[in-house]
């Protein structure tokens, strides 16, 4: 008969809540060094200062924290491996979050959070606090080229294509507005998988910067363009499906219906709108939903919504609510339709 874990004491469990955030700010260091990488087979601490341009002694420690969350495994004979989660750290690793866990380590992060009480006190987003400026602005400013290009980095590789690819019944010869498509990760992927499909990246200028490299190293160039332009000024109009990926999760409400209300303005009756991204649902088997709606509020005053929130939105903007498919703990996707 086996014997649950005893339940850890509430001092002890607060403890083990508040340090998480070092061991994320250690993962967060190995992926900036590229120590991952060096995990082709488990290796000694010297082997990976060596290879990482590392202090042997300060590396140790940051590889035992990380062991904490099963990133690595301290082997008794001394070496690091690489577990199955630490394996997505690596460059070449066909899910890789290494950009991801490199960007949740930067100062810009780091000073956002030490102002998180400002947001609980005012509702305003901490970054400004801390910056003076927005995130949007401190993105555009020249001087923060590195944070601006692995911001990018980030959310391309962690591109929601397979969900929407997967999730959504794209028309044979649909054209896809991707608004707000970054550097046009989204949609290579989205072209690459539907043979059929044509499309647009729309984004700021700074933001689709590379966009038609991207398009162009995955072989569909010849049916995509590349739009610059804010979709708070208007959008490109002869959209089949206008995808917003990861876009109405960064804007409060106000922003958010003037983003719907410049799409709804250029959809024809046909024309659909598919929104992607992280919506709380009452089968979250872990916290990362929630976790990931107050970092966005505290970031940008912005927040995660319920498909019936969406429905609040969609029906000021002109659209209403046509489909929905949520998925536990990961990307979910509504569909809304003009009316």
């Amino acid at each position: 008969m086996s014997q649950e874990t005893p339940a850890l004491p509430p001092r002890l469990r607060l403890i083990e809540i508040i340090s998480a955030g070092w061991v994320s700010a250690a993962v967060s260091a190995l992926a900036e060094l590229g120590v991952a990488d060096l995990l082709d087979e488990p290796r000694t601490t010297a082997e990976l200062a060596e290879g990482s341009g590392t202090d042997p002694d300060a590396l140790e420690r940051f590889l035992y924290a990380a062991a904490t969350a099963g990133v690595v495994l301290a082997r008794p004979d001394g070496r690091f491996a690489l577990t199955e989660v630490g394996a997505v750290l690596r460059s070449d690793h066909p899910t890789s979050m290494r950009e991801m866990c490199r960007l949740t380590g930067m100062e810009e992060f780091a000073r956002t959070w030490a102002n998180a009480s400002h947001t609980a006190r005012t509702g305003a987003p901490a970054f400004d606090a801390a910056f003076g400026r927005s995130l949007w602005s401190h993105m555009g400013d020249g001087e923060n080229a590195e944070f601006s290009g692995v911001f990018h980095r980030a959310m391309a590789e962690s591109a929601a294509a397979h969900t929407v690819s997967s999730a959504y019944a794209f028309p044979d010869d649909a054209h896809v507005v991707d608004v707000g498509g970054g550097r046009g990760a989204m949609l290579a992927q989205l072209l690459t998988a539907r043979p059929g499909l044509t499309g647009t990246v729309f984004d700021l200028p700074g933001a689709v910067t590379g966009a038609a490299k991207v398009l162009a190293d995955a072989g569909v160039s010849a049916r995509a363009t590349v739009t610059a332009g804010s979709f708070f000024d208007g959008v490109p109009e002869g959209g089949d499906v206008y995808l917003l990926s990861r876009v109405i999760g960064n804007w409060n409400d106000e922003d958010s219906v003037r983003i719907l209300r410049a799409v709804r303005a250029v959809m024809r009756p046909t024309s659909r709108l598919v929104i992607v991204g992280h919506m709380p649902t009452g089968e979250d088997r872990t916290h990362y939903v929630r976790a990931l709606d107050l970092y966005m509020f505290v970031l940008l005053q912005a927040r995660l919504r319920t498909p019936e929130q969406y429905r609040e939105l969609f029906a000021r903007a002109g659209l209403e609510l046509s489909r929905t498919d949520l998925r536990p703990d990961s990307e979910s996707l509504v569909e809304a339709r003009p009316v």
